[in-house]
């Protein structure tokens, strides 16, 4: 049977059926289905759940890391993101991390989705929000794992900047345009690895 035929036979039915009727007869197997779920969609929905945090790819010395190693806040922020995808933000940022590392492309397109998801990650800790203790070393470990998949440049957090410098600062909407003070750092700024240049500034509020 063809897809178009398919669907008018499909069409047909459902206009044929008594909707109600229908609904009554399928109630008991649907609320069947939720009271016991099979453990085979179990398995699946953790499996997927690991995917998204991406538990499959990450180093051991992530996924291990413990309280005052280097890289436990890398873990805190992925184990944060896998309790939270049903906020949108957190989700956004999984979805994000994940297209970044799993899916090839050149490195103008990697830098652009890169820098998309580090304002993503910034919104997430502001929102959620993340502790201020985790995201002051969480920012330069995200940007260095994230710069792995780059050849010719790199991505820097600069979280610990306070004044507004145009060389590598650009004010992010919502700025005060008077100030100097920064007050939020909104994106990562991009160097050239090879001269140290600025490729792409790093957006701020202040």
């Amino acid at each position: 049977m063809s897809e178009a035929l398919g669907a008018k036979v499909l069409e047909a039915l459902a206009r044929a059926v008594d909707k109600r009727a229908l609904g009554e007869a399928l109630a008991p197997a649907l609320e069947g289905a939720r009271e016991a779920p099979s453990p085979s969609a179990g398995r699946s929905a953790a499996a997927l759940v690991e995917k998204i945090v991406l538990s499959d790819i990450l180093d051991d010395s992530i996924l291990g890391s413990r309280p005052g190693d280097t890289s436990y806040p890398l873990r805190m922020l992925f184990g944060t993101l896998g309790d939270e995808l049903e906020d949108d933000t957190a989700f956004a940022l999984a979805s994000g991390l994940n297209f970044f590392f799993r899916v090839s492309m050149d490195e103008e397109a990697k830098l652009a989705v890169g820098l998309e998801v580090s304002r993503l990650y910034y919104r997430f800790a502001e929102e959620r929000p993340l502790d201020a203790e985790l995201v002051a070393p969480l920012s330069p470990l995200l940007a260095r794992l994230m710069s792995t998949e780059l050849t010719h440049l790199r991505l820097e957090a600069v979280d610990g900047a306070r004044v507004f410098d145009s060389a590598v600062h650009e004010r992010a909407l919502g700025s005060d345009a008077s100030s100097p003070a920064i007050k939020q750092p909104k994106s990562f700024l991009a160097r050239v690895v090879s001269n140290g240049r600025v490729r792409m500034k790093a957006h701020v509020r202040t």
